[in-house]
C-alpha cells in the first residue's frame, strides 16, 4: 500500500448554531464546512479565527446568518471549553456549539495514470459505478457508463464489458478505496466502489 492511500490521523474542527426545541437544542446551521487541520492546537486556531468574525455561516456551506453577536467574554469562555475537544455554550433561545473530534482519513491524491500510486489501482478487483460528464456542461447529472469490477490495464481500464484507454499521461485524482476522477476527450468519468473501503 502505497502511504498516499493510507488513512492520516487529522482533526476536525465543527462549529454550529443550535436552537431550542421542543425536545432540546436542535441544529440550526453548520457554520464552517469540513475542515481538517494537522494538529489539535491548529484546529482550535482556526475556532479562534473563526470566532472573531460573526460566525454566520461560511459561504462554501449556506447563507444563514448568526442568530446573535458573541461578547469577548463569551467568545473566551467557548475557546477555553472548546480546549477540552467539545463546548456548548448556551445563549438565550440559541446555543453555539464546538468540537475538535481526532479522525483518521484519507486525502485527495493526484498521479498521472502511468504512476502506479495512481487510486485507481487501489479500486482494482473492486465491484465499481462508472459515470460520464461532459464538459460542456458540469451541471448535468452523471450518466453511469458501466457498473462491475474494475481491471486495471496497461492501456486503459476495464468495467465489466466496457473498455476505456487512457493515455499514460492522463491526471487521475481521487481518495484511495473510494474514487477515483480524470478528464478524457470530452468528458470527466467518476469511479465510485460499491463496497466499504478498508479502515
Amino acid at each position: 500500500m502505497y502511504p498516499e492511500w493510507q488513512k492520516k490521523p487529522f482533526f476536525e474542527l465543527h462549529l454550529a448554531w443550535l436552537v431550542q426545541g421542543p425536545r432540546g437544542h436542535e441544529l440550526l446551521f453548520k457554520v464552517n464546512p469540513y475542515s481538517l487541520y494537522p494538529t489539535q492546537e491548529e484546529a482550535l486556531q482556526a475556532a479562534r479565527a473563526l470566532l472573531e468574525g460573526d460566525l454566520d455561516q461560511d459561504p462554501r456551506v449556506g447563507n444563514h446568518k448568526a442568530p446573535l453577536r458573541l461578547t469577548p467574554e463569551e467568545k473566551e469562555r467557548f475557546l477555553i471549553l472548546l480546549q477540552s475537544g467539545k463546548a456548548l455554550l448556551p445563549l438565550d433561545r440559541y446555543a453555539l456549539l464546538g468540537e475538535v473530534a481526532q479522525v483518521a482519513e484519507r486525502l485527495l491524491h493526484r498521479a498521472p495514470f502511468q504512476d502506479p500510486s495512481n487510486v485507481l489501482h487501489s479500486l482494482q478487483g473492486l465491484p465499481v459505478r462508472l459515470l460520464y460528464t461532459p464538459l460542456n456542461d458540469p451541471e448535468a447529472e452523471g450518466v453511469e457508463v458501466a457498473r462491475g469490477v474494475l481491471r486495471v490495464l496497461p492501456q486503459g481500464l476495464q468495467v465489466g464489458e466496457t473498455a476505456l484507454s487512457l493515455p499514460p499521461e492522463t491526471p487521475i485524482e481521487g481518495l484511495a478505496y473510494e474514487d477515483a476522477f480524470f478528464t478524457l476527450g470530452e468528458g470527466r468519468y467518476y469511479l465510485y466502489a460499491l463496497e466499504e473501503p478498508p479502515a
